[in-house]
């Protein structure tokens, strides 16, 4: 065995590796499900003759012998591709496998911002609200690199996060993050209609105000209904609002107002009682 290492770009060198997990997981996840013992499909029909039944259990065999994993996939697919492949050819696929980098830019960076230092943003001080563009959960890139992957991407989500927590408060798209699902998972727990307990792994998660009216995809403008309030609230005279807390105000087809208050109730505060140790 030997090893094969190339020194490249944080970008190239994380979007080569993308790629080839997605080819691998695409051979392994085409893989033919494991069927039934060869014998009992023969003995099924005595009629069968010798020279099948080898056939068939050669069939069966050969079926069985791929047991590598994702990692060793990967490798071949390297391998293969750097033998086999030809740098010039353009991709046969109608739609190939690419590779997906996500890299997060402050906004700043990307405009040139040297925001009164003096200095590039990549290497702006504390005074400096610009930071450097980085490969996420990587490394931090180069500004120029950045700008680069910004221009040719086919689209931006911007992201608006808590200046301590870090904490993704809003996006500029109509599906929330996994971090406010989680969020809206501890805060919501069933759906929010009132007197409903459907919990919320049976439940959508729903913006109050529609997003095609203007809503944002905001931990205070989204909760969770079941499949039958949430057809209840855009198919009748229902209607909601939510409160800065998370409580739902709804009022029905008469007038009448409900409120639902976020179930969980859990909140930490400081102490000054000394440690019971």
């Amino acid at each position: 065995m030997a090893q094969l290492i190339a020194t490249l770009p944080a970008a190239i060198a994380h979007a080569i590796r993308d790629r080839l997990t997605r080819f691998a997981h695409s051979v392994v996840d085409a893989r033919p499900a494991p069927g039934p013992p060869v014998a009992a499909t023969i003995d099924a029909d005595r009629h069968t003759s010798d020279a099948d039944r080898r056939a068939a259990e050669a069939a069966h065999r050969s079926g069985d012998t791929d047991h590598r994993t994702v990692e060793q996939v990967r490798a071949d697919v390297l391998a293969d591709l750097l033998l086999t492949a030809d740098p010039t050819a353009a991709p046969r696929s109608p739609q190939p496998i690419t590779a997906v980098v996500q890299v997060v830019v402050p906004v700043l960076t990307l405009l040139g911002d040297r925001d009164g230092t003096g200095e590039p943003v990549e290497r702006a001080g504390p005074a400096g609200r610009a930071g450097p563009a980085e490969l996420a959960g990587r490394a931090p890139i180069d500004t120029a690199t950045a700008r680069h992957l910004a221009g040719s991407a086919p689209g931006w989500d911007r992201i608006l996060t808590h200046p301590v927590t870090g904490t993704v408060l809003a996006v500029d798209r109509y599906r929330p993050s996994e971090q406010q699902r989680r969020h809206l998972r501890a805060r919501d727990e069933r759906c929010r209609f009132p007197g409903c307990r459907m919990p919320v792994h049976r439940c959508d998660v729903d913006h109050t105000t529609d997003a095609a009216l203007g809503g944002a995809t905001s931990t205070c403008n989204l909760a969770h209904l079941c499949r039958r309030h949430h057809s209840l609230k855009h198919a009748t005279d229902w209607t909601v609002t939510q409160r800065s807390d998370g409580t739902l105000e709804w009022t029905s087809p008469t007038g009448r107002v409900h409120l639902d208050h976020p179930p969980s109730t859990v909140r930490f505060r400081a102490s000054s009682d000394p440690p019971p140790f």
